[in-house]
């Protein structure tokens, strides 16, 4: 104990959404104005860009440089910025693989499930939850059941078409898709479609895909 006493949390984790430095605490604030160093993707970085006084660091590619490099800078005062919840599918998960919980404080926004669920009224708990970003979409075909409710996170504005192919295909095409599109944000839009008629086009790389099989 008093070894986790001892050792500084230099590392924040802080949620934001897509409605930017609005939606963050006086906290999660005080926590990005204060960074020595503040790592995140473009758009995180672009949304925060009003309260970063240090350097800002783009993400690297792959993702396991990324990482490496906010532990070269460990002791130091370096905020990750993450979507919503870093620790639903996101970069808190990756991250604590190699530090110690008392060396961080994280700040989560809500998540893109949070943020579906409200806008549907469906309850988390009796909702499949997914992740497709960068997955194979096949993942998905283990919960295809009559009366199931998933919300699915996607890689980019053709995923939700190739679902909708997927579910007409196994034989699901009756079932109601509802694309979520840039949730939370001033750009948010939220549209329907059944799966054998899938025609939905500019679709938000940014978006979660509702579905009631």
């Amino acid at each position: 104990m008093a070894d986790s006493a001892a050792t500084p949390r230099w590392l924040s984790i802080v949620g934001i959404g897509e409605d930017g430095i609005d939606g963050l605490t006086p906290a999660a604030r005080r926590l990005v104005e204060s960074a020595e160093i503040v790592f995140g993707g473009k758009r995180h970085l672009a949304l925060a860009a009003r309260l970063i006084r240090g350097a800002a660091r783009l993400w690297q590619s792959p993702f396991e440089h990324a990482v490496q490099e906010v532990l070269a800078h460990r002791g130091r005062a370096v905020c990750v910025l993450a979507s919503g919840d870093p620790f639903q599918y996101g970069v808190g998960s990756v991250l604590m693989r190699h530090i110690a919980p008392h060396e961080m404080i994280a700040i989560p926004a809500p998540s893109a499930f949070s943020l579906a669920a409200a806008r549907l009224g469906w309850a988390l708990p009796d909702t499949t939850l997914l992740s497709l970003h960068g997955r194979n979409l096949d993942l998905i075909r283990p919960h295809l059941h009559p009366g199931t409710r998933i919300l699915a996170l996607t890689s980019d504005g053709e995923a939700p078409a190739a679902l909708a192919r997927l579910l007409r295909d196994s034989g699901f095409g009756d079932s109601r898709l509802l694309v979520l599109e840039a949730l939370g944000g001033p750009r948010e839009r939220v549209r329907e479609a059944t799966a054998a008629t899938f025609s939905l086009t500019g679709i938000d790389p940014l978006n979660t895909v509702a579905i009631e099989l």
